[in-house]
């Protein structure tokens, strides 16, 4: 009889048991489903945030790009609205140096003069423009500046300017052309 007691104990026990776990189951699963809403709800709004956040980052970014776009092409605009002044005023001088070359009775001293206002004008508006002239004479070849077109034997040092055959230009420190230029080598 003790033993059918016991059984029977055992298997109240584990009914009981087995209650329990349901209940804290079905406790567990509730909190767990609500945890999981909440989680779901707090992921939701982040991820709307997110989404904010992406949109507002690249409409800035359109926004930059425009702006720079625009800033570049008036750049370039106030570039050449420059270059373009100042090329004017050559303009005006060779046109009125064309006048006086149909005058019959231009003398040759008013040429040579005009000529030289002329080469004046200009050497002005390259400084204004930052136009710097590279006239080599009797310094060291230096190939990024000057292009050897011939060399000539001599009793100098090797690697010298002899003679400057064009002259070069750059614009502040981008080359624009190099000097044309005879180069002496040892004989």
């Amino acid at each position: 009889m003790k033993n059918k007691e016991n059984k029977e104990n055992i298997e109240n026990s584990k009914n009981s048991v087995d209650e329990v776990h349901e209940e804290v189951s079905l406790k567990n699963g509730e909190q767990l489903e609500s945890k999981i809403e909440s989680d779901n709800e707090l992921l939701i709004e982040e991820n709307a945030k997110l989404n904010d956040l992406l949109l507002r980052s690249k409409a800035e970014n359109d926004n930059l790009q425009k702006r720079t776009l625009k800033q570049i092409q008036q750049a370039q605009l106030y570039s050449t609205e420059k270059l373009s002044s100042e090329l004017l005023i050559i303009m005006d001088s060779l046109e009125a140096a064309n006048n006086l070359s149909e005058d019959p009775n231009l003398k040759l001293e008013s040429f040579i003069e005009g000529n030289s206002l002329l080469l004046k004008t200009t050497k002005e508006v390259f400084e204004r423009l930052g136009i710097e002239e590279i006239y080599p004479l009797n310094e060291d070849f230096d190939p990024e500046f000057h292009q050897a077109m011939a060399t000539k034997e001599s009793d100098d040092n090797e690697n010298k300017v002899l003679e400057v055959m064009q002259k070069g230009y750059k614009l502040k420190s981008k080359l624009l052309r190099p000097a044309l230029v005879v180069v002496s080598k040892i004989k």
